[in-house]
């Protein structure tokens, strides 16, 4: 499963991406994450490829509890997370882009879906997309106000 969507943020690129490389603001603007805990990083307050936290999200009535990692990350340009454990295995991106006025936040996700969610594919791929540009314009808002 593959969606992507862009935003523009009128903001600067360094804003944007220390935001969303927080793994701390990830449930103030994405759901439905819930929580962040166990954060494991090499440098205290700024991600590294291998870096790794859990993310608690409520779907479908459920608590789950997932284990995530930096898989690439290069400074105000990109940022990648693996969710690591669970039926649905998404491996998101998010990319930016200076342009006039602020940035381009790309946000883009891959999914390896398992069992019972692969019979139900263009559903969530519906409510994937959705989700995302539903995320990013709360993103746009948050970092707007």
């Amino acid at each position: 499963m593959h969606f992507e969507d862009s935003v523009l943020i009128d903001q600067p690129v360094e804003k944007v991406f220390d935001y969303i490389a927080n793994p701390q603001n990830i449930p103030k603007w994405s759901d439905p994450p819930i929580e962040v805990r166990d954060v494991q990083q090499s440098m205290p307050g700024q991600l590294k490829g291998g870096d790794k936290f859990t993310v608690v999200a409520r779907f479908l009535g459920r608590r789950f509890d997932t284990p995530s990692e930096v898989t690439a990350y290069e400074p105000n340009r990109r940022l990648s997370l693996a969710l690591l454990h669970g039926l649905i295995l998404p491996m998101v991106t998010y990319i930016l882009e200076e342009v006039p006025g602020g940035a381009r936040l790309t946000q883009s996700v891959e999914a390896e879906l398992g069992g019972f969610f692969r019979l139900v594919r263009p559903l969530l791929e519906g409510a994937g997309k959705r989700q995302a540009r539903n995320d990013l314009q709360t993103l746009k808002n948050i970092l707007e106000a």
